[in-house]
């Protein structure tokens, strides 16, 4: 099954993620959380929604193998989020206005450069768990 042919499957796992989080299913919630890693990169991770999962995202990551992102997502966390990460964009972004600008773009790129390499691989991984489950049906 491709992304496409899941995509009525993959709107209701959306409308569950935002309406009852904890309805989903482990496996619904590894596409939930990781989908949007696909194709807003790490720091959309952090300007949208899903850093308002981000531990179970970390966690989502470590169960498809990529420990290495998962990995990026804490050390960026100890940086810029020693006391967990604040739920919101607008409460995230108030956190970031605390460090220099430049220092921030710096890691910014950093990070999402190191994870846009290993995308693909990502993507094909959860491509994998949806048809492996077969949860997109």
């Amino acid at each position: 099954m491709t992304r496409d042919e899941a995509q009525i499957t993959w709107e209701r796992i959306v409308d569950i993620g935002f309406t009852n989080y904890d309805k989903l299913t482990r496996e619904q919630r590894v596409w939930f959380n990781i989908e949007p890693l696909t194709t807003d990169g790490l720091w959309g991770h952090y300007m949208n929604y899903g850093a308002d999962k981000n531990a179970d995202t970390i966690a989502d990551l470590e169960y498809l193998n990529f420990n290495s992102v998962a990995n990026q997502l804490r050390e960026f966390n100890k940086v810029y989020f020693p006391n967990g990460v604040p739920e919101g964009p607008d409460a995230r972004q108030e956190e970031f206005d605390k460090f220099d600008e430049d220092q921030l773009e710096e890691d910014i790129e950093k990070m999402d450069t190191k994870f846009w390499k290993m995308a693909d691989e990502l993507e094909k991984a959860l491509l994998e768990h949806i048809n492996n489950t077969g949860i997109g049906k």
